[in-house]
């Protein structure tokens, strides 16, 4: 279906909905062409195509929400889902505790694309598998007879989503994103050691043919093997430095949930309450800002059609807000930020992160280093994990060097990190200049997936846990 009548069809289905008397209506389309592959150890894993398209339509009646969904590009059906939606306001509404009131919001009527140079949906898949095979080549080449395993992926997606609502938005996004990344497994003896490096962003196929293979794959391989040769990490608690990819996992884990005022609002984070108060230290800024040109998080327009934005998060410690939908926003009395996403035609926008950030300070990375005589540098962030009710969080790095009388020394492995979120913010001591915003992923929620990226500058930490081996 082309953008015009898709927009037409919409149009229609917000004006029965208007004429049904509802309070506010929301009408999506949606539609992806996408293609992904992975090699694991030579074999293509996993290759495939293809393309979904269809509407969701959200309708707020007697202060309740109803949602249908069809994957039909029929007018006829998308007035179905519109009924069926309205059925199921009327039944929640029987029920609902406290009517939903969403707060004014300035009508928008706007088309945006991704900028990029090849489009990835004219690639054929051979050329894509072509790449992937020789990433793995190169990988396996460098490790030599220490792989144990190898894994390669590359994904793409050229995506549309129209939103058009009962107050006058229209407004219609088209992102191209393109993601490549390695992972290798060395092995010496029962040591196995494992190492990742991935490039993704809002672009096309260029994506790739600008990566060669010694800044991911052959990256990924040197780290691998080196980590075999290096010792475990000591356990205990240390000073610390936070690479900008932990300070990614960090902010986007430990207090990006915790920011998202759909789970303030539940009860579920340890923000609740503390707007306007201290919950960092000073040299702490973080902001989510879905404006960073051709980053894997960003958008122009969120799945209710409020213009994404850069949000201050967090000021100098201070905690000034949280992320909001239309709904979280009524209900706090504050401005929507923006932060309402879908993960395709048949989920309901909810809100998310973007491109979330710890901001650039003034300080060297050696400066940072220059008085500790015993710590960690924590590096090659991999996963973390945070439990937001109680404000506990795990950071594995891929890497971490010791640090020794104030000089970078040898390097370490089986190194993670853990603590409580507000008492690792309020220990840091100072960040650095040099800044990365390259931790682009998947983020799970509720069961919808959302390109997310996340990054920060150098951390400094007065002391924190950490694992390794005592």
């Amino acid at each position: 279906m082309n953008t015009d009548l898709a927009k037409k069809q919409l149009e229609r289905v917000r004006d029965e909905a208007l004429r049904r008397e509802v309070e506010f209506a929301e009408v999506r389309y949606a539609a992806a062409n996408h293609s992904g592959l992975m090699l694991q150890d030579g074999r293509a894993d996993r290759v495939g195509a293809g393309r979904r398209a269809g509407m969701g339509v959200r309708v707020l009646s007697a202060g309740a929400w109803g949602f249908g969904s069809t994957e039909s590009l029929s007018e006829s059906d998308w007035l179905s889902s519109l009924g069926d939606a309205l059925d199921m306001a009327r039944v929640t509404a029987s029920r609902l505790e406290e009517p939903v009131v969403l707060p004014e919001a300035e009508a928008v009527t706007d088309d945006t694309t991704t900028s990029f140079d090849i489009d990835p949906t004219g690639v054929s898949l051979d050329r894509k598998l072509a790449a992937v095979r020789g990433y793995e080549e190169a990988s396996a080449k460098r490790a030599g007879d220490s792989v144990a395993n190898l894994m390669t992926g590359y994904n793409d997606a050229r995506q549309v989503e129209i939103v058009c609502n009962t107050r006058g938005t229209l407004v219609s996004s088209e992102t191209v994103r393109t993601l490549v990344w390695h992972a290798i497994t060395a092995q010496d003896g029962d040591l196995r050691q494992r190492s990742r490096e991935t490039r993704a962003g809002q672009a096309g196929f260029e994506i790739v043919e600008r990566t060669p293979a010694q800044e991911l794959s052959v990256k990924a391989a040197d780290r691998a093997v080196s980590l075999l040769s290096a010792p475990p990490a000591p356990a205990g608690n240390f000073p610390a430095v936070f690479h900008p990819s932990i300070a990614g996992l960090l902010v986007h884990e430990a207090l990006g949930h915790n920011i998202e005022a759909d789970h303030v609002l539940a009860g579920q984070s340890i923000l609740e309450g503390k707007l306007g108060s201290q919950v960092a230290a000073d040299c702490i800024t973080v902001v989510d800002d879905s404006d960073v040109p051709g980053s894997w998080g960003s958008y122009h327009y969120d799945s209710e059609g409020t213009p994404g934005r850069r949000r201050v998060l967090v000021e100098k410690g201070v905690l000034k807000g949280f992320l909001h939908s239309l709904e979280t926003a009524g209900k706090m009395g504050v401005e929507p930020t923006g932060s309402a996403r879908a993960d395709g035609f048949s989920h309901r926008p909810i809100v998310r992160m973007s491109n979330t950030m710890i901001l650039p300070g003034e300080s060297s990375l050696g400066e940072l280093i220059r008085d500790i005589d015993l710590g960690v540098l924590l590096q090659a962030g991999q996963w973390g994990y945070v439990w937001c009710e109680k404000g506990q969080y795990t950071c594995h790095a891929g890497e971490g060097i010791m640090v020794r009388n104030g000089q970078l020394a040898e390097q370490v492995r089986d190194v993670s990190v853990s603590g409580l979120v507000l008492a690792t913010l309020a220990n840091a001591l100072a960040v650095s200049r040099d800044f990365e915003l390259d931790m682009p992923g998947n983020c799970g929620k509720n069961g919808q997936g959302m390109p997310v990226n996340g990054g920060g500058p150098y951390i400094k930490v007065r002391e924190i846990v950490v694992g390794g081996q005592a």
